[in-house]
């Protein structure tokens, strides 16, 4: 889960620096090669979004087998109410992961639909790349930077969850 939470970080960190492209971009402001850093910026959040759907791939396996380890030495125990006690341990586990995964799986795509939206701005500067065509795309651009900041705002979310999560679990 450290792993998890360090890639959002890394890609919340990239989402402001597109965002402040973006900025710097419909204000005509490219003195900088803001699209060039805009271009850039965007490969290596798909970059890292590639590498946090492998991740998440990773810890739902691992749930997966920690659950089943889990049931299978449940069901050799002998004294009813201990298994009964367990079985619910298990089954608040399994809730609460399913909670996460959810969470997780509902802003894996919203960041498909985000860096989608991204990628057809880039292509679209990529053919024209002008101050006109940087106007004729302010709307477009107006929504990716809002998704980005509802993106960052739910990214901030999953990661108090999961800081919550690595505390419960220190507790127990």
């Amino acid at each position: 889960m450290d792993k998890l939470d360090q890639l959002m970080g890394r890609a919340q960190k990239r989402l402001e620096y597109i965002m402040a492209n973006l900025n710097d971009l419909t204000d005509g402001n490219d003195k900088n090669n803001n699209f060039d850093m805009f271009k850039d910026n965007l490969e290596e959040l798909q970059s890292i979004r590639d590498d946090i759907k492998d991740r998440v791939e990773k810890v739902r396996d691992l749930q997966g087998q920690r659950i089943a380890a889990w049931t299978k030495e449940v069901s050799g125990m002998n004294d009813k109410d201990m298994r009964k006690l367990t079985n619910d341990q298990i089954d608040k586990a399994k809730a609460d992961f399913d909670g996460l995964d959810k969470q997780m799986r509902e802003i894996g795509g919203d960041a498909n639909d985000l860096t989608g939206l991204l990628d057809d701005l880039k292509k679209y500067f990529a053919s024209s790349f002008s101050s006109d065509s940087v106007n004729a795309a302010k709307e477009r651009i107006e929504k990716a930077k809002a998704s980005a900041r509802d993106m960052v705002k739910d990214v901030d979310a999953l990661r108090d969850t999961l800081y919550k999560t690595r505390q419960d679990n220190a507790i127990s």
